[in-house]
């Protein structure tokens, strides 16, 4: 019988070795036991301590994005700051309802509404003579009496009337120019809108007004005629640089932060 392990070769046989330990690992240590870092760490993240989730997600560091992608794409965030021209556009609306408000002034008291009564009294007059001969109710009326009797007083009772109407007129022309050019900077896209009819209407009353100006101004026609043009266009600048590129991508990026819920 050899004296040799046959299990270890050149080993001397040792027939109490199995007595030391049940099943040993006949190729020594467990080559699947778990090995200690080298870096005194986990590799994989720290080990979840008892009582505590291991899906706990960490807290949010300093830096991260608040607005987190959705569905692939990057949330919608409101726009930073207006851009030149939406302020641009402020500025050149109220203007424009300054400028207006100063040639209704101008309009008011100069001689235009007592050249046009009269320049058609002659018609005005024949048509109301011939009213009150077949109404008696007319003919005894004061006021189209003192009319009648003092055509030059009555027209210029007719005008400072005209004239207060027009300065109340201007004010609230004023403020509402206000709030159309403050509506419209800010970047709201109906407002810009309600804009754009405003100043084509304004255009055609800009005929309008200046062809009258011509056929009953006196010496102020040019005057009144170059202030009320001036007015106009500034209010149409103004809306220029309210549509151009700067001023909708703004309008559309606004629009869409306010859909997201931003206010």
């Amino acid at each position: 019988m050899s004296n040799y392990d046959p299990n270890q070769p050149g080993q001397p046989y040792n027939p109490e070795s199995g007595a030391q330990g049940s099943n040993p690992n006949p190729y020594g240590e467990n080559p699947y036991a778990q090995q200690p870092s080298p870096y005194g760490q986990n590799p994989y993240g720290q080990n979840p301590q008892a009582g505590q989730d291991p899906y706990a997600q960490a807290p949010m560091t300093a830096g991260y994005n608040q607005f987190p992608t959705q569905g692939g794409y990057a949330a919608v965030q409101p726009p930073a700051t207006r851009p030149k021209t939406l302020q641009i556009a402020f500025i050149l609306i109220l203007l424009s309802g300054v400028v207006g408000a100063i040639a209704s002034w101008m309009i008011s008291t100069s001689n235009l509404f007592t050249n046009m009564v009269a320049s058609q009294w002659a018609a005005v007059e024949t048509e109301l003579e011939t009213q009150m001969e077949s109404s008696p109710e007319m003919a005894n009326d004061p006021t189209l009496q003192q009319m009648m009797n003092s055509p030059e007083a009555f027209m210029a009772q007719a005008s400072s009337v005209v004239a207060g109407i027009s300065i109340v007129g201007a004010i609230i022309s004023v403020l509402l120019y206000f709030l159309v050019g403050f509506f419209v900077g800010r970047g709201v896209g109906a407002m810009r809108v309600i804009a754009t009819i405003l100043a084509v209407l304004s255009l055609f009353g800009m005929f309008s007004t200046v062809s009258a100006i011509s056929m009953y101004g006196d010496s102020q026609a040019g005057v009144l005629s170059a202030v009320c043009i001036i007015g106009v266009l500034l209010g149409v600048a103004g809306v220029v640089f309210a549509w151009l590129r700067p001023s909708s991508e703004y309008i559309a990026a606004r629009r869409m932060a306010r859909r997201a819920g931003y206010r």
